[in-house]
């Protein structure tokens, strides 16, 4: 059985801290970021304005933060929420990553709003007990940091969501 796998959800925050992330977890690490490719890698000059008109400065990351996350493309661990806003289709991009604990493919996220209401158990979670704003944050494709956390914690407890970089 292999290590559980970090999932580090703020391309913002990761960009400031990956230099002091063990390499080996850097490596075996899942990218989900609620951000537009094209705000890292614009190919066009109307994505050039839209990365500049966000309030993160994504274009004066630099290049070796920008290899890390090419890299991680090409090893098919990197999702970008935005523009499609798609969790089902998020769904499928977990779905299609190994688990190296359990060594099968992770599950897919729980988008069942009956489910979120009747099984989840408030009292149990471990980033968020609101069931609401779970909810909400996934019907209208939005990025709260905690409410993200606790699907991908709910839907595959193996993986570490992961916002602020700390050895634990």
């Amino acid at each position: 059985m292999g290590s559980r796998r970090y999932v580090f959800l703020s391309a913002s925050f990761l960009s400031k801290q990956y230099k002091a992330i063990p390499s080996d977890m850097l490596e075996n690490s899942i990218l989900f970021f609620g951000a537009k490719r094209s705000w890292l890698f614009p190919t066009n000059r109307e994505e050039m304005l839209d990365a500049r008109n966000q309030p993160v400065k994504y274009l004066e990351f630099d290049e070796d933060y920008k290899s890390l996350v090419l890299h991680k493309e090409q090893q098919k661990l990197a999702y970008w929420l935005l523009p499609d806003k798609d969790y089902q289709s998020a769904s499928q991009f977990f779905q299609g990553v190994t688990d190296p604990v359990i060594e099968g493919n992770y599950s897919p996220l729980i988008l069942d709003e009956a489910w979120w209401r009747t099984d989840f158990q408030p009292t149990q979670a471990k980033y968020t007990g609101d069931v609401q704003a779970i909810v909400t944050n996934f019907k209208n494709g939005a990025f709260g940091y905690d409410e993200v956390m606790e699907l991908l914690y709910q839907s595959n407890p193996t993986v570490v969501p992961t916002l602020y970089w700390t050895e634990d």
